[in-house]
């Protein structure tokens, strides 16, 4: 059995335990905090319903923003579960959503029982390593506009989840830049004719334009 076959095994039974367990299950409402960045952790939480945004606030004010996360799939708090350290990311509820509460004690017992579950649990952080590295790295090396186009293609592929965030202060965020930033990067990516603006939100107009724009900026 390859190590993708272990990790689904082990998200089959994670998520069948979850639902027979019967933990605690909260109802949260849209801007309630499932976990608050720099708080210890004493409880984990598997998200069921609802979309949460996952926030870094810096010292100077600054915010940058992972996106927004869907039910099911994966828990929050297991990273300051393994490695016992405070919170790092605020967790704030997107819209009403509903979460399990899960103990600490009971997941260390779960992963005792059942290794696929750590096997999973591994391959999440490592795909959530992956994806925040590359995001981060293509900040760093390329203009805004080539990483705003590149998250659009990536979107529309089906490589990342289809969400945009529908006002532009909080797109910025996850570009870790201001408002004026990207808003004058966006419009780059308009007078090129590579993407349009409806209803506040980015859609690519000519799909293989914009493939060769990236190839450009790469070379």
């Amino acid at each position: 059995m390859c190590v993708k076959q272990q990790a689904d095994a082990g998200l089959a039974y994670l998520t069948e335990w979850i639902s027979k367990s019967g933990f605690l299950r909260k109802t949260l409402k849209k801007g309630d905090f499932v976990l608050r960045q720099g708080q210890q952790i004493d409880q984990l939480y598997w998200l069921s319903k609802g979309t949460c945004t996952v926030n870094y606030t810096a010292a100077n004010g600054r915010r940058y923003s992972h996106g927004r996360f869907g039910p099911g799939d994966r828990l929050y708090g297991e990273i300051e579960f393994l490695n016992g350290r405070p919170v790092q990311f605020d967790i704030c509820c997107d819209e009403d959503a509903e979460v399990v509460v899960i103990p600490p004690a009971a997941l260390a017992t779960v992963m005792q029982e059942q290794p696929n579950v750590i096997i999973w649990l591994a391959q999440c952080m490592a795909e959530t390593y992956h994806h925040v590295t590359q995001h981060l790295t293509n900040q760093f090396m390329f203009p805004l506009a080539y990483s705003i186009a590149k998250d659009l293609l990536e979107r529309e592929l089906g490589n990342r989840p289809a969400v945009q965030f529908d006002k532009v202060f909080r797109e910025a965020e996850r570009f870790g830049c201001s408002e004026r930033v990207y808003r004058r990067a966006v419009t780059q990516l308009i007078d090129l004719e590579l993407v349009e603006k409806t209803n506040s939100l980015l859609r690519i107009t000519d799909i293989e334009r914009l493939k060769r724009y990236l190839e450009e900026e790469e070379s």
